[in-house]
């Protein structure tokens, strides 16, 4: 019998596959996969979603373990949601939120009351947790929600947040079942029966492309199949949740853990598979947090010197959650660290992530980090999941980072809320059909405590929004270089930009991206780190005909000043950290090369968005170059002396700062280049001098480099690498 189920289970995902698949290849990407054969128990026990009655009593005195444990356990006691009345059952005429937050609100009434059952021993209290988690069951999904269509987009009753409910409701039986009489039990399944029945029959036709809005539902879906595993329609429940699961990871995650719908859908999601995935492992023993993996160490290496993940796609930014999965992971070895587990490092992540603009958030608007503050139990699930026992270690792996997915991290220390620190994540991820932007091969900075050279974010409150789509999402948001006004793309659908030239040492990081444009011509960009302290950013575009390239340059929430080739952005103390200075010079090959400013919104938090100043600088031509110095430095303090010479179009800059000197040689194709002191047929060269001596080099696509008469490469083929004397 089950075999027909699961063999029915696969026809409705093939059909639902077929007609996705004529918006998009959804099977191409390098994304993963779970075990998508549903394993049930044969009897119910109750509870074991989160804990099991055995485990109660150590689910309790977690309080006490430290002072972490101890905020978030009077965070749950405190929730408004263990004292506010039961709210009257809306019409299908009200407006939307009231709908919205009546069915989210009630049913995480419901889930913090059934968890309190189990965290007190006094028969009073317990009889009236019971009491009012039983109430709220049996008015489970009472009121209009059937009358609305999920389909409808923006309704009170999406697909986005019935998987949370539904998660909060099952939670709350698992904690109260044991307590109901034979009536109250049955008028309760009943309820969450119709709509577990009526969410499996119906996530494909509601969201036929794979993005959250198939997933979110359906981890919900999957919850509800092992709290009600005895079910004869569980294990299909439970096999549709699997397949829409993994249609997701298979195409928005890659192999390396990067979420193509940006790290605001991450954490979306997280609120949803997260409990899936504990879920699964407590009832079933299925574990899904290997092939998980690769997202939480991505996690941990993305973030930026303040702990946050970036504001790529339609995203703010974020912290990651990394302190509610990590005691899933104190047996997993991690390439982020040597020897300590990824559960460890994981603690670390959250233990110094900087969550001040995000506590700002909340007192500013009532709205928590997941986008789901009406949905989502967030402190109970953070003292659910939180392991006081496992210690904080940071990676001791180099900070810089490339993944093959296409996001690259320079930084130069694993310190966060560090000033010395420095960070630049360079972006070049194959697109997805949902939440994209045109940022390809687009950077983003932070240094001195601070948001720099920035990502203009998601909008500036929602998605819906007419500016997300005129401004947000468009090429001229990001730190891009556009040809005739279009941003780089994919060479082939789900296929990740070239990255090549990769360098990684102590003094010299380097890596180059490269990505054609829609009408011809590529861009070759690169970004070199000298000395780990600023960054250089190299592109060489190129073009079957004379055409004009553009590249932006998005400072932040900053004043700027400055004229020719010289801007300087000076920001404020903030939400989002300390008063700072980034001085940028803008240098490049083309005759009529020139540098205009402008000004454009940019949010970082949703409702926090606000217009600041960029620059656009210009050139036509069919093989040209242009090179960004970006030098980080504290508030009040002056930048190096730069400088630049141009021989056709070759291009070279000069930094000094003390008694160190930079010199950088860029081009579009090998030819020989002479600079003074500096020979070369390198595409991008750089030499170091410490009080007049070369110390360091690094040369890409290079046959030959002498610098102040010593030759330091003569080689038949053409090298790539960096040394230091």
């Amino acid at each position: 019998m089950r075999m027909k189920t699961l063999i029915l289970i696969a026809c409705l995902f093939t059909a639902a596959t077929a007609h996705a698949v004529e918006l998009a290849n959804y099977e191409s990407y390098n994304g993963f996969t779970c075990n998508s054969v549903p394993q049930l128990p044969a009897n119910e026990t109750h509870p074991s979603l989160w804990f099991s009655a055995e485990n109660a009593a150590a689910m309790r005195s977690k309080k006490d373990q430290d002072e972490q444990a101890s905020r978030l356990w009077k965070q749950v006691v405190e929730s408004e949601y263990l004292t506010m009345d039961l709210l009257p059952v809306p019409s299908a005429n009200d407006e939307k939120n009231p709908i919205h937050q009546y069915y989210g609100f009630m049913s995480m009434i419901a889930k913090y009351s059934g968890f309190m059952i189990w965290m007190t021993d006094d028969a009073a209290d317990k009889q009236k947790w019971i009491d009012r988690t039983t109430a709220s069951l049996q008015r489970a999904y009472d009121g209009p929600i059937y009358l609305f269509d999920p389909k409808s987009k923006g309704g009170p009753t999406d697909e986005i947040y019935l998987g949370s409910w539904l998660q909060n409701y099952v939670s709350a039986y698992d904690w109260v079942q044991p307590y109901l009489t034979a009536e109250q039990d049955h008028a309760i399944r009943q309820r969450l029966i119709k709509q577990a029945d009526w969410m499996g029959r119906n996530i494909y036709h509601w969201t036929p492309r794979p993005h959250n809005h198939l997933s979110k539902p359906a981890w919900g879906l999957g919850s509800a199949a092992l709290a009600l595993c005895e079910e004869k329609d569980a294990y299909s429940w439970l096999g549709v949740a699997l397949a829409a699961g993994n249609d997701n990871t298979r195409y928005f995650f890659s192999a390396d853990g990067i979420y193509r719908e940006g790290s605001q859908y991450m954490v979306f999601s997280w609120v949803n598979f997260l409990p899936f995935m504990i879920h699964y492992n407590n009832v079933s023993g299925v574990n899904q947090f290997d092939e998980f993996q690769p997202l939480m160490e991505w996690g941990v290496g993305v973030r930026n010197g303040n702990g946050w993940l970036p504001n790529i796609e339609d995203s703010f930014i974020r912290p990651f959650p990394a302190h509610m999965a990590a005691s899933m992971y104190k047996n997993s070895p991690t390439f982020l660290h040597s020897s300590a587990p990824l559960a460890e490092v994981m603690m670390w992540a959250w233990n110094t992530t900087d969550m001040k603009p995000f506590d700002a958030a909340v007192q500013k608007t009532g709205f928590n980090y997941t986008g789901a503050s009406w949905d989502y139990t967030l402190p109970l699930d953070e003292y659910l999941t939180y392991d006081p026992s496992i210690k904080s270690t940071p990676p001791d792996v180099s900070p810089t980072i490339f993944l093959d997915g296409g996001q690259s991290m320079f930084r130069n220390a694993w310190t966060t809320s560090n000033p010395s620190g420095r960070y630049l994540l360079f972006q070049g991820v194959a697109e997805a059909d949902n939440h994209q932007h045109a940022e390809h091969l687009s950077f983003i900075i932070s240094a001195e405590n601070q948001m720099m050279a920035c990502d203009a974010g998601y909008s500036r409150k929602s998605y819906g929004e007419k500016i997300r789509t005129e401004w947000y999402n468009q090429a001229e948001a990001h730190n891009v270089v556009t040809l005739n006004g279009k941003a780089p793309v994919d060479v082939a659908e789900n296929v990740t930009p070239v990255s090549r030239y990769r360098i990684n040492t102590s003094f010299f990081d380097f890596e180059e991206k490269e990505a054609p444009y829609p009408d011809g011509g590529t861009l070759r960009r690169a970004i070199a780190f000298p000395g780990e302290s600023y960054f250089v950013v190299a592109d060489i575009i190129s073009s079957p005909v004379a055409a004009k390239a553009t590249a932006m340059l998005h400072g932040g929430r900053a004043t700027m000043e400055g004229d020719g080739a010289y801007r300087v952005w000076n920001y404020e103390n903030d939400d989002y950290g300390s008063a700072a200075r980034m001085h940028a010079w803008t240098f490049g090959s083309a005759d009529d090369f020139k540098i205009e400013n402008a000004e454009g919104e940019l949010s970082y938090i949703k409702g926090d968005y606000g217009v600041y100043p960029y620059t656009k600088a210009t050139g036509t031509g069919t093989d040209q170059v242009i090179l960004q110095v970006l030098y980080p430095s504290a508030e009040g303090k002056e930048g190096p002396k730069v400088s630049s010479v141009r021989n056709g179009n070759q291009v070279a800059v000069t930094v000094q700062d003390g008694n160190t000197t930079d010199v950088f040689v860029l081009q579009p194709a090998a030819a020989p280049a002479a600079f003074e002191s500096l020979e070369t047929d390198a595409t991008f060269a750089w030499i170091r001098k410490e009080n007049g001596r070369v110390s360091k080099v690094a040369v890409r696509e290079a046959t030959t480099l002498k610098a102040n008469g010593t030759i330091f490469l003569q080689s038949d083929k053409p090298q790539t690498g960096a040394r230091e004397r």
